[in-house]
């Protein structure tokens, strides 16, 4: 059985859903209502209905960026800068309309006029000087109690008209160029990654790991526990190759061999060294001259058959 906090609950939550139900019942009535009592022609009601007028004008900034990301369906105004871009634009000018006193009638008639004029750069391309003649249309009747013409902003006076061109040149058509390229060119994707290393205690070789009380200092287990290093190498000494050292003769002993030989024996050793010198060098000077003939023959031969 449920007890009497529970049914006080209940009673609180089924007050409560009653409550915001009429509430959104009342506001859908609101919204037809004006809808209907506007004039034909008439920019109120478009973009932005009464009660959706009303609750904006209730809230700070940042509740009105996010209110108004949610009313015009721009989701990914976080991310997307074209987007961004647009929400910044209304949030400006219905904070903007709020500043000067507007009536939520005007100030829904001129979201009407900020959305046409912006859509028409994005969606039909349409240069300045249209764009222009464009918010010319629906200043025309402003100013008449009745007029016969009208381009849906005739709730506005004549001052208040002068203010609304100028913000809306100053935010829209100063920058227009700026706008045109926004909605032309498409953002790029920026994929930004990091890479993260984390280090793991490596695998055990038991199903669980040893216990923390068996730990160690490093130090301690270095000194007392590990295995000693593997002793370097030796490297194998290269054996000088074989053969016969040469022998060095002290002065005296050259001088002893000297002493045993004789003029005639002595030139003759000198005569061949210098031969043998001289045999290498004039064999080189030979070929060099053979080949330098060979070139020269050539080139003779060249000449007789270019003179023939």
């Amino acid at each position: 059985m449920a007890t009497n906090g529970q049914r006080k609950l209940k009673v609180l939550g089924g007050l409560k859903a009653s409550k915001d139900s009429r509430k959104s019942h009342s506001s859908l009535n609101e919204d037809e209502e004006a809808i209907a009592n506007e004039k034909e022609g008439s920019l109120a009601w478009k973009v932005l209905h009464i009660s959706q007028v009303r609750t904006l004008l209730e809230l700070n900034v940042d509740q009105v960026h996010l209110k108004m990301a949610d009313l015009l369906n721009l989701k990914d105004h976080a991310v997307n800068l074209q987007d961004a871009a647009v929400l910044d634009y209304y949030v400006a000018g219905l904070w903007w309309a709020k500043e000067q006193s507007f009536t939520l009638q005007q100030i829904s008639g001129f979201i009407t006029a900020l959305s046409i004029l912006l859509e028409n750069i994005r969606e039909k391309q349409m240069s300045l000087v249209d764009n222009l003649k464009e918010l010319k249309k629906m200043l025309v009747g402003i100013g008449h109690e009745n007029p016969e013409v009208t381009g849906g902003l005739d709730f506005f006076n004549t001052d208040q008209a002068k203010l609304l061109t100028d913000y809306i040149t100053k935010s829209l058509f100063q920058h227009y160029k700026l706008y045109q390229y926004m909605f032309s060119l498409e953002q790029d994707e920026m994929v930004i990654g990091t890479e993260l290393s984390v280090e793991v205690a490596p695998p055990a070789d038991i199903p669980f790991p040893p216990p923390l009380d068996e730990g160690m200092q490093e130090a301690v287990y270095l000194e007392h526990v590990a295995p000693p290093p593997p002793p370097p190498e030796k490297e194998e000494e290269k054996e000088a190759p074989s053969g016969e050292d040469e022998k060095v003769f002290t002065e005296e002993e050259v001088e002893d061999i000297l002493e045993g030989v004789t003029t005639d024996e002595l030139k003759e050793v000198i005569s061949s060294v210098v031969n043998e010198m001289l045999g290498s060098l004039s064999a080189d000077v030979g070929a060099k001259l053979k080949e330098r003939e060979a070139q020269y023959l050539a080139k003779i031969s060249k000449m007789q058959k270019i003179a023939e």
